[in-house]
């Protein structure tokens, strides 16, 4: 299975953290994220330690399944001290909680992908994290806006960007996947946009 792209400064943060504490999540639950794909009802994920002047915090973050609202929020954070020192705002102000839900979904954990896909066997369009190769060939034809709105809805459900998620998984350029959303849109694939972080119906 292919793993998502996640963005290079995302992937950075990641790594140059990772080495200051070993990250151990917890997940129960299961829930369908889009058709096809499933992924953790819960993941409790603690992130490794925060640098202050006076010492280091240790985060944790409660990531749930928002089914109102088709997403992964974070429904709660916990800051502690793993050094004697306080928990100040200035170190508050560092935490990057939405990059944090994408790492926690999308980067693989030491029992295999957080996130799958399902097995397809009555071929149902669209399905999944991988379109046919046909699907973008021919323009925004009815079946590729579907298959656009269902991209653009799993990107806003794991906190990454919902265009780019189109752009990349149906290869196309970015001007070309926001006509294709838009269009989406106008078909009734997707409900009007609410704003900054709305997904639309």
């Amino acid at each position: 299975m292919n793993q998502q792209p996640v963005s290079e400064s995302v992937l950075t943060n990641h790594y140059r953290c990772a080495t200051l504490a070993h990250v151990s999540r917890r997940s129960s639950g299961q829930v369908e994220i889009v058709p096809g794909v499933v992924g953790p009802e819960q993941i409790i994920d603690p992130r490794p330690a925060l640098l202050t002047p006076d010492g280091s915090v240790d985060i944790q973050l409660d990531i749930r399944f928002d089914p109102r609202q088709r997403r992964y929020v974070c429904h709660e954070v916990r800051a502690a001290s793993s050094t004697g020192g306080a928990v100040t705002t200035e170190a508050l102000r560092h935490l990057q909680i939405a990059e944090w839900i994408v790492l926690a979904l999308l980067m693989d954990s030491d029992e295999g992908p957080v996130i799958r896909e399902l097995e397809n066997p009555d071929g149902r369009e669209p399905w999944g994290k991988t379109a046919p190769d046909d699907v973008a060939g021919h323009g925004p034809t009815d079946r590729a806006l579907r298959w656009t709105a269902h991209f653009y809805r799993y990107g806003y459900a794991v906190s990454y960007n919902p265009t780019k998620e189109v752009e990349e998984l149906l290869k196309l350029p970015r001007s070309t996947a926001g006509r294709w959303i838009a269009a989406s849109r106008e078909a009734g694939y997707l409900g009007p946009s609410e704003g900054m972080g709305k997904a639309g119906g």
